[in-house]
């Protein structure tokens, strides 16, 4: 069975580009690949938040060189000396914010594949009865023993009253 997860593992993108909410060989994975990717789908989900925050970061820092840059040339005359400069500054962070907003649109599709795919982990982990108690075993019948046939009235048949 490790041979067949690892074989799945393969076929299963390596990274996250391309990834599906299912894949052929999942129904066939073990309860210890089926929680590999499902770790697996957490990572992805960590990474692709992380790549979101860096590119907002990106377009906050270059909205913000973009105005400094701006007050800068308006303040030492290189505005009406230099025609577009400042609409050079301001394209420049308006194609940050561009391509920021493409970076969370591709991360945020990428956490909803992954989002989903841990879910259907999740449901076929429960569905094999991994980490599931073993099941109940009731202890087996002591063999069946008849009582010596005088004993069944608590007593012989010599003690009874007579009467």
């Amino acid at each position: 069975m490790a041979a067949a997860s690892a074989a799945l593992m393969l076929a299963s993108p390596a990274s996250a580009q391309g990834l599906q909410v299912s894949y052929p060989g999942d129904a066939q994975m073990d309860c210890n690949a089926i929680a590999n990717e499902s770790a697996r789908m957490d990572q992805i989900v960590a990474e692709a938040n992380a790549r979101v925050a860096k590119a907002d970061g990106s377009a906050q820092g270059a909205g913000l060189a973009s105005t400094v840059a701006v007050e800068g040339m308006l303040r030492a005359g290189v505005l009406g000396r230099v025609p577009g400069a400042g609409m050079f500054a301001n394209n420049a962070a308006a194609m940050a914010k561009q391509r920021a907003a493409q970076v969370r649109a591709e991360a945020e599709a990428q956490v909803q594949t992954a989002t989903t795919r841990k879910a259907v982990m999740v449901g076929l982990y429960s569905g094999k009865g991994c980490d599931a108690p073993p099941a109940y075993e009731a202890p087996a019948p002591a063999p069946y023993e008849a009582a010596p046939a005088g004993d069944a009235a608590g007593g012989d048949a010599a003690d009874a009253p007579t009467g």
